[in-house]
């Protein structure tokens, strides 16, 4: 498999385009080590097994899932694989390989035509750049013809283990999380009360959350001990979904909320839904600093 290898300054990023896209590996320098801080395989080819634990990949042309496997857009009813059933998870890029489009030592551009994988058609373009102290991830989703409803995200899964017994802290500024029934939003919100809450940076110790934030403001923050990284992103990422398993952290900047077609389509307002047409992309960024002390 091949394997991309970013670095600048202190920062350096592994990006597996024959895996999803997916960006295999961040690590930050210290001292002459390398610190990693994503939970990724030995056997990179674990990964191509097992497509949705490991690393950082893109959710387009929609994040989370779908209920069932279907949605109603314009009136006309659409079915995709059920591949998380009895939904449909998670977008159709994390699972195929995308086409090197360009690549120097601090950057690189990837694309992906969707084709019968998607019901409209279209492509993605998916874009990194290194900083000395972090990566800017960049994504873009084109319509090559019919236009199509669209959300994309990122699905990062960050090691608990980054400071050896320092633990996890999490910070997401929002007031509001979905109400769900089997993991699908029935569209009436709730305030982020007791463990849900993560205003205030708490530790995350023993809490199992999987949880969808609407209005989300301000950066996304994960701490481990001394180590943070702030996720900044465009404006139009508006949620936020923070899953908790026991092995790592997913802390996922989105631009629409999950099964955001079908709230949509019951005409439940801030669901995040773009539209994209030809000439109107849904280009979406997210930017993640990090820094040790402080």
């Amino acid at each position: 498999m091949e394997i991309i290898d970013l670095r600048r300054g202190r920062t350096r990023a592994l990006i597996a385009p024959e895996a999803g896209g997916r960006l295999l590996q961040i690590e930050i320098r210290e001292g002459d080590t390398w610190l990693p801080l994503l939970r990724a395989p030995r056997d990179t080819a674990r990964m191509l097994a097992e497509p949705l634990r490991w690393g950082s990949y893109p959710m387009l042309p929609w994040p989370n899932r779908i209920d069932g496997g279907r949605f109603t857009w314009r009136g006309r009813l659409y079915a995709l694989p059920a591949d998380a059933p009895p939904h449909a998870l998670h977008g159709i890029g994390h699972s195929r390989p995308w086409r090197i489009e360009r690549a120097t030592r601090t950057d690189c551009h990837l694309s992906l035509a969707f084709g019968d994988a998607w019901p409209f058609g279209g492509r993605a373009v998916l874009e990194f750049a290194l900083l000395g102290d972090g990566i800017v991830q960049r994504i873009e989703l084109h319509a090559t013809g019919r236009a199509f409803p669209a959300g994309a995200g990122w699905h990062p899964w960050f090691r608990r283990d980054v400071r050896a017994g320092a633990g996890v802290r999490v910070l997401v500024d929002a007031d509001r999380v979905y109400e769900t029934h089997d993991m699908i939003p029935t569209g009436w919100l709730k305030p982020a009360v007791g463990e849900r809450d993560l205003r205030g940076y708490p530790a995350l110790s023993g809490r199992r959350l999987d949880d969808c934030y609407q209005g989300v403001r301000g950066d996304l923050r994960v701490r481990w001990g001394d180590v943070e990284l702030r996720m900044a992103s465009s404006p139009n990422v508006t949620h936020a979904v923070v899953f908790t398993p026991r092995e790592a952290v997913c802390l996922e900047p989105q631009t629409c909320a999950i099964d955001a077609f079908n709230l949509d389509a019951q005409r439940v307002s801030g669901s995040g839904t773009t539209v994209v047409a030809p000439g109107r992309p849904l280009v979406a960024t997210t930017r993640w600093r990090w820094r040790i002390g402080g």
